[in-house]
């Protein structure tokens, strides 16, 4: 009788605070919310992630070992990258997941399989080098010397990471190691140690001997799009650690950029190499070369890739008469397909949706797009036509190829789909300050039971704001539980769900609840245990 007594008495307590003026509830629509063909992106990324280790299922490629464009480094590279987006943009209080998917696809770049292939490269290629009479020995170290197109993706990789999750994870001392001991040949094991700023020296260094015009993807040639991550790298690893890596290398590359004209500003597109023994910029229009240059470019030289665009789309994008959008072929070539993921994701860069929404109807159309464990992705389709079809020979507006490629099938198109307008812009050049991570954040939750569409704190309001969707396997009567961490111990806060209010936390203690939803203060979180049969939308609003 007595504890119901005091429960009344709660209750009415609530009821006659409700009755005072109450902050105004924010409105779920001004707040970004990833649909349900981004989280499926997303969790086919996490299911990739989570395979063991040297199981590269899904990720396989029509190309001979690791040298092309559908490599692991860049299908790990360009996954994180969406990870990054879809956290920053989407559910910048609800961190936990990508940190954990993040730091796998990280891990993974260090595995020898996806670095190996180095050991060979470094020795030389006449297609590179048409002076090449004898290879050279090559060496083994990934990272000491150019090979920028692995270097650069994990200088991004690492660099975000730590920045995103507030993280010192891979800067510790020999958090980037690289063990070589494969089976059956070389001297026995062998490491290279590096940390995220011994990593960032080691280019910043490789900059500076190559007058900082880049760094040599393959030996002898640079490729601008290369070059973009460890500049990406650079900007935040400087905010973080107050040095001054990006200030230094972007001024002395773009005056490299424009005296050797690395950008034909008449035609929109970027050079396609620079032999540097022959000191001679190669020059070819390919719509995946401009697309992956720009994207990157844009997040820190926005004005010369946002003159570029127009250009590039009228030269390259043609409007099909079912009202997609696709980059044709005039002969099958394997650079179809990443013509058209990397465009794709730069007009989502620079904010041409209708360009964006076009070319995924496209894929939507003809790539066969795929669930499997709750995840979308388009699969590898090595066919250039459908039977008794000649893609070459169709009219450009009437154009139908099933060929995909696996760096756009597991990972660009979701970039595409994902990104925002000046997505990488805004988060290399306003990344979260430290006082991010003293704000209201969603923890605990089960995924992937339970998947977080959205999860922002809005300062001004004082409002933690989030969105769970079930997962499919959700049954009749489901729950889900989460947890909310930094709300302060001296607040009052009420908690709403689905706009009703089902309680309250003042103190550091739950004074009242009602309704299905059941609160508790567990380890100095609030705990919310609530039905999850659709979509649930959670307010967590400070009162005083």
């Amino acid at each position: 009788m007595k504890t119901s007594s005091i429960a009344a008495a709660l209750s009415l307590a609530l009821a006659a605070a409700g009755a005072a003026a109450e902050p105004a509830l924010p409105r779920m629509s001004d707040y970004r919310a990833l649909d349900r063909a981004q989280l499926g992106h997303l969790r086919f990324i996490a299911n990739l992630a989570d395979q063991p280790f040297n199981d590269w299922s899904r990720m396989d490629s029509a190309e001979a070992g690791q040298g092309g464009f559908d490599a692991y480094r860049y299908q790990l590279a360009m996954m994180s990258y969406t990870l990054n987006l879809a956290n920053y943009h989407y559910t910048p209080a609800y961190r936990e997941h990508y940190q954990r998917v993040n730091e796998r696809l990280i891990d993974k770049m260090l595995r020898f399989d996806v670095w190996s292939f180095w050991e060979q490269t470094s020795r030389g290629a006449k297609q590179f080098d048409p002076d090449l009479v004898r290879l050279s020995e090559g060496w083994i170290d990934p990272v000491v010397r150019q090979n920028i197109m692995y270097s650069g993706h994990l200088m991004q990789m690492v660099a975000t990471h730590a920045v995103l999750y507030d993280s010192d994870k891979y800067e510790r001392p020999g958090a980037l190691t690289f063990v070589h001991n494969p089976v059956g040949r070389g001297v026995g094991r062998e490491e290279f140690r590096y940390d995220a700023g011994k990593l960032a020296e080691t280019l910043r260094r490789q900059f500076e001997e190559g007058g900082y015009a880049g760094i040599e993807c393959e030996p002898n040639a640079v490729f601008v799009e290369c070059n973009q991550h460890p500049i990406l790298g650079f900007k935040l690893y400087d905010f973080r650690h107050g040095t001054r890596l990006f200030e230094e290398v972007s001024a002395r590359y773009l005056q490299a950029f424009e005296e050797q004209k690395f950008l034909d500003r008449s035609s929109g597109s970027f050079m396609q190499y620079k032999l540097i023994r022959q000191d001679k910029v190669l020059r070819n229009d390919f719509a995946w070369n401009d697309g992956w240059a720009g994207i990157f470019m844009h997040a820190w030289s926005r004005p010369d890739v946002e003159a570029a665009y127009p250009l590039l789309k009228q030269k390259y994008l043609v409007g099909q008469r079912d009202g997609t959008a696709v980059i044709p072929f005039k002969a099958p070539s394997p650079l179809f397909s990443w013509d058209n993921g990397f465009f794709a994701a730069l007009a989502a860069e620079v904010g041409d949706r209708q360009a964006v929404d076009a070319m995924l109807a496209y894929a939507d159309r003809h790539w066969a797009p795929t669930w499997v464990d709750e995840g979308l992705y388009y699969p590898r389709n090595d066919a250039f036509a459908a039977a008794g079809a000649d893609p070459a020979a169709m009219p450009r507006d009437a154009f139908a190829t099933p060929r995909v490629n696996t760096l756009t099938g597991n990972a660009l198109l979701g970039l595409a789909r994902i990104n925002v307008r000046d997505g990488l812009y805004s988060m290399v050049n306003a990344p979260w300050p430290r006082s991010h991570f003293s704000e209201p954040f969603v923890t605990g939750v089960a995924f992937p039971q339970a998947y977080v569409s959205r999860a922002v704190y809005d300062a001004p309001r004082q409002a933690l704001v989030a969105t769970l969707l079930p997962g499919n396997a959700a049954q009749p009567g489901a729950r889900t539980a989460f947890r909310v961490g930094n709300l302060a111990r001296d607040g009052v806060f009420d908690i709403w769900v689905d706009g009703k209010n089902v309680g309250r936390l003042q103190a550091g203690a739950v004074v009242a609840q009602r309704g299905g939803t059941r609160l508790a203060v567990v380890d100095g979180l609030l705990a919310i245990d609530l039905a999850l049969q659709g979509p649930v939308d959670v307010v967590v609003q400070r009162r005083s």
